[in-house]
């Protein structure tokens, strides 16, 4: 089955009600060196890259809509040394209040022979904020324009590497098949024009944030005094969590997007409201986000230094997009557990008795393992999951046939993005006892 693109969105956007005054410090490549090569993973459609705080090696999201850099309340358990703390609120995404946070200050970051001392960070004192367990693995913080601002960045998300590049030694790449972008910085937040054709008669010059913290393809700020609004069929769904709370907004598409002489055609765009996005406006020009779901289509270069952007067509350009057909959101349990184990050798050994018979003997090893299972977070109003009747926190423990704990999280959720009339089975446990479900995936946009 195709790969199709996840839409768990695990944005966050940081606004500081306390922002001391605070030297910007550099971030360095070592000796003499002209470039610098990381290898990256992308799950649920974010960059994440290993990052030493102080020594201690931890995991981060790459993302371009950060400001700061970002510790989550989590990393107090993993014994990382902060220093110089000062206390502050933080405000974000969501619906909920401020959050408490400590700003720290005189902090080394490292990232292979990329190093910065004097580094600022913002720790989150409130625990309950975990992306972890929707992402498969540990996920301590987020890191964004502190480390993007001194260098020119390649991304290439077919073999999952960036280039970090010194900036006063980069050249311009010569290939023809680039497009050069003009970028705005607001907040240290790069941002740029794009033109979003809404129906056949109504378009919209609008200013967006590059979001590579963004899982979706294209987010828009409704504004009914410009008529930046839904004009088609949508459905109301959960977008992710932020900060202060969930995220909900409107899911449709758009009839194309144009950004310079790039067009895509009938692309998956969520909608939000003034109240969502009440926080993300304080750039006033702002009329939403390009995320990775449509990044991940080009090769792209980033010159924080000169303000450019480049892009190249990748293999994925033309690629359909989707939303979640089955309209289940999955993630790691946060206790359930399950012993599991492998055969994973077998011999027969042959014996000779004095009497000149033999005999054979099995000897069968066996490895165990503690996996965790998945279990479901979120479900779409109307969906095939929901009209099959799957809840909230069912865990599940098999998927068409085969022991969920097999799979990744990310080819779990690629199964949710398959062929309109697939067959998803799933056998969960729900208090205790165990239960067989199944329906077949549809597109949502054709539901309501």
């Amino acid at each position: 089955m195709l790969k199709f693109i996840k839409h768990i969105i695990l944005k966050i956007l940081i606004i500081l009600f306390v922002i001391p005054s605070f030297a910007q410090a550099r971030m360095e490549l070592l000796n003499g060196r002209k470039k610098q090569k990381l290898s990256f993973e992308f799950i649920n459609n974010v960059i994440i890259i290993p990052v030493y705080i102080n020594g201690k090696k931890l995991s981060f999201i790459l993302d371009t809509g950060a400001r700061n850099t970002i510790l989550f309340g989590s990393t107090k358990s993993d014994s990382l040394v902060l220093n110089n703390k000062i206390k502050t609120k933080i405000r974000g995404l969501g619906d909920g209040e401020p959050i408490n946070a400590i700003i720290s200050r005189n902090n080394r970051i490292n990232i292979k022979n990329i190093y910065g001392y004097n580094q600022t960070l913002y720790v989150l004192l409130d625990d309950s904020f975990n992306l972890s367990l929707k992402m498969g693995k540990p996920i301590h913080g987020i890191i964004g324009y502190e480390l993007l601002k001194d260098f020119v960045i390649s991304i290439n998300y077919r073999t999952r590497k960036l280039i970090f590049y010194d900036a006063s030694n980069y050249k311009l790449p010569k290939s023809k098949k680039y497009q050069k972008f003009a970028l705005d910085f607001y907040h240290n937040k790069p941002y740029i024009n794009a033109v979003s054709q809404l129906t056949d008669s109504l378009s919209h010059q609008t200013k967006l944030l590059i979001d590579t913290g963004c899982s979706d393809a294209l987010w828009l700020f409704e504004n009914y005094n410009t008529g930046l609004t839904i004009q088609g069929k949508f459905f109301t769904d959960y977008l992710g969590e932020g900060l202060n709370g969930s995220i909900i907004g409107k899911r449709s598409k758009i009839i194309s997007f144009k950004l310079g002489t790039f067009t895509f055609k009938n692309i998956t765009t969520a909608f939000l409201d003034s109240v969502s996005t009440s926080y993300a406006r304080s750039f006033k020009e702002r009329d939403g986000s390009i995320g990775s779901s449509l990044l991940e289509r080009f090769h792209v270069i980033i010159d924080y230094p000169r303000k450019k952007l480049y892009l190249k067509k990748a293999k994925r350009f033309d690629k359909e997009f989707r939303y979640n057909r089955a309209g289940l959101g999955i993630a790691f349990h946060k206790d359930a557990k399950i012993l599991s184990f492998d055969k994973n050798q077998s011999q027969i050994i042959i014996s000779e008795h004095n009497d000149g018979s033999y005999n054979n003997l099995f000897e069968i090893s066996y490895k165990y393992q503690l996996k965790r299972l998945f279990n479901v977070y979120y479900i779409r109003p109307n969906s095939p999951a929901e009209r099959a009747g799957l809840k909230v926190n069912d865990i599940i423990h098999k998927l068409n046939g085969k022991p969920a704990y097999d799979y990744s999280l990310d080819e779990i959720v690629n199964f949710f993005y398959g062929d309109k009339g697939e067959t998803i089975k799933l056998i969960i446990e729900r208090n205790g006892s165990q239960f067989y479900y199944e329906f077949k995936l549809e597109e949502p946009l054709q539901i309501f």
